[in-house]
């Protein structure tokens, strides 16, 4: 830290005018919540509650020696925009409270809502609302129901109960001054007891396990960008699970159960956008699929041999793996910006494409009377459903382009890009 940088006094102050008669004081005091280090420089965090309707912002900083330099490396102000409608983040299903599969949806006003039916079962708001990123549910605690995982921006990670009582939430380790914004959220076997433990991947390069109390139990640096995406699964064989540790940079990382590294390595990217780990090719043991913002699709054995690869021809959006027909073969199902949904089967080989009007933000997988069928979030042509070999059986507009979706039985939740959930019943 720089010995000339010092600061007596910190005053905060907000208005809805431009200050010309609107001057609020913020009478809560400025408190220190970390550090960043670059370099040579030691900065110090400090936040402050606002808790009010503004439109102006005034913050006053006071050398604390006539000598002294007032450096202020950033400013961030978290806070909702009046008439402008959250954007849903996140979307996943649960078995929430009465054992009933639910919706749960996430926004970048902090708010997290659990639906049934169209009805609001309970709504939980994170402190300042921060963005919530990611969603994921797991009956963490044994309960015989699910929890709700969720990683929001303000590096937090949280747990919520069945019915949305906040059961804990903890800040995920700082890396490098970096904030650790937690990007991705699912649960993983680490310790083989039968009951997932919280895996988070943050903005900081830090993948990180927790146990159902938010204990930490690893953390693990992924060199040198942000965690994106990722997912759990029992790599070798020990019954105990691995994490596929999506980022935003050139190579693949997988990490073991117990924090160390696995493997790393690969060339693709640079961002890793969609992953999946499933037996695919019939050898008995989980291959690893990854699909990046460049288009490409990758199979990775455990020890990080490529063992095929495919260009799906844009940001590869969700990768499911499906036994199609009933062959006891696992086929690759890959949603693409391309506008296209593709099926490969366990060798890479193609089986089907099927073009869509508009990009394939998401893609999930139902049973309708023991038949499958495909449901993709298609952009600005809404919903569609797409049988086993890939024929378009039906299309439904939505209010807005539709990102993301989510299946519940007989229905299909979609997200879309004017803040709206929107339900449809299958065929």
């Amino acid at each position: 830290m720089n010995n000339s940088w010092d600061v007596s006094a910190r005053k905060l102050e907000v208005s809805a005018d431009g200050f010309r008669n609107d001057v609020r004081p913020i009478a809560a005091p400025f408190k220190e919540t970390g550090t960043q280090k670059w370099g040579g420089n030691l900065n110090t965090l400090f936040e402050a509650p606002v808790r009010q309707q503004v439109k102006q912002l005034r913050l006053t900083l006071s050398p604390a020696r006539p000598n002294s330099t007032v450096y202020l490396a950033e400013v961030e102000v978290m806070g909702t925009r009046p008439g402008v409608l959250p954007q849903i983040r996140a979307l996943t299903t649960g078995k929430l409270a009465g054992g009933k599969q639910c919706v749960v949806a996430a926004s970048d006003s902090g708010a997290i809502e659990a639906v049934s039916d169209g009805t609001t079962l309970w709504s939980f708001s994170t402190d300042q609302r921060a963005a919530v990123n990611c969603l994921a549910c797991a009956d963490v605690n044994g309960d015989g129901v699910d929890e709700v995982l969720y990683g929001a921006d303000g590096e937090r990670l949280g747990l919520l109960s069945a019915d949305g009582t906040e059961l804990w939430h903890v800040h995920p380790p700082a890396y490098r001054g970096i904030p650790a914004d937690v990007i991705t959220v699912f649960p993983a076997d680490v310790d083989g007891d039968g009951r997932p433990e919280i895996i988070c991947g943050c903005k900081d390069w830090l993948y990180c396990a927790y146990d159902a109390a938010g204990k930490l139990l690893w953390k693990h640096v992924i060199y040198a960008h942000s965690a994106t995406v990722g997912c759990a699964a029992d790599l070798d064989g020990d019954k105990r699970d691995e994490v596929v540790a999506g980022n935003a940079y050139y190579s693949l990382n997988l990490i073991a159960h117990d924090g160390a590294k696995l493997f790393e390595g690969g060339r693709l990217g640079p961002e890793q956008t969609a992953v999946a780990a499933a037996d695919v090719n019939g050898d008995g043991k989980p291959e690893v699929l990854i699909g990046t913002d460049l288009g490409e699709l990758l199979c990775f054995d455990a020890t990080g041999k490529v063992l095929w690869e495919a260009n799906v021809g844009d940001k590869t959006t969700r990768l499911l793996t499906v036994d199609l027909n009933a062959d006891g073969k696992p086929k690759v199902l890959c949603a693409a910006e391309s506008a296209n949904v593709f099926a490969f089967d366990g060798t890479g080989k193609q089986l089907w494409r099927t073009a869509l009007p508009d990009g394939v933000g998401d893609l999930a997988v139902r049973q309708a009377g023991g038949v499958l069928q495909l449901v993709a979030a298609a952009g600005s042509a809404g919903v569609a459903v797409l049988s086993a070999s890939g024929e378009v059986l039906a299309l439904a507009p939505t209010p807005g382009r539709a990102h993301a979706l989510v299946v519940t039985g007989t229905q299909t939740a979609a997200a879309t890009d004017r803040g709206a959930l929107a339900a449809f019943t299958l065929p």
